[in-house]
């Protein structure tokens, strides 16, 4: 699979994950519906403006955006479920009842550092 298919079926993923249907994530990203789909679809090759602004739009980074994995020394959990993003662990932490996230850490020396967040409220 060509990482433009990629992209295009992990944009269409979160996005439906997210809830919205192309044409209300083009109008918060900034961009033609039609675009959009071309882009879900493989059509296009977007520049790096549009991702930035979709993963916003998206509450995702781009590296999640693209599809890529993200580093094992940075993780969010909730609970034994380990998570890429704060976005991801929060959404999680939403359906089982949980009002923190973690985030962890590890540096050069592997040592691996916690901190603890609430979960913010959704928009």
């Amino acid at each position: 699979m060509r990482a433009i298919q990629r992209f295009g079926q992990q944009l269409q993923r979160l996005r439906t994950k997210r809830g919205l249907t192309q044409e209300q994530l083009a109008v918060k990203a900034g961009l033609a519906r039609v675009y959009v789909a071309k882009l879900e679809q493989g059509g296009h090759d977007p520049a790096l403006s549009t991702l930035v602004r979709l993963a916003k739009v998206l509450r995702s980074s781009v590296t999640e955006l693209l599809g890529e994995s993200l580093s094992p020394i940075d993780w969010w959990q909730v609970g034994e479920s380990r998570f890429p993003t704060r976005a991801e662990a929060e959404d999680h932490a939403r359906t089982v009842g949980e009002l923190f996230v973690a985030r962890h850490q590890q540096n050069k020396a592997g040592d691996v550092a916690r901190r603890i967040f609430p979960v913010r409220e959704t928009k």
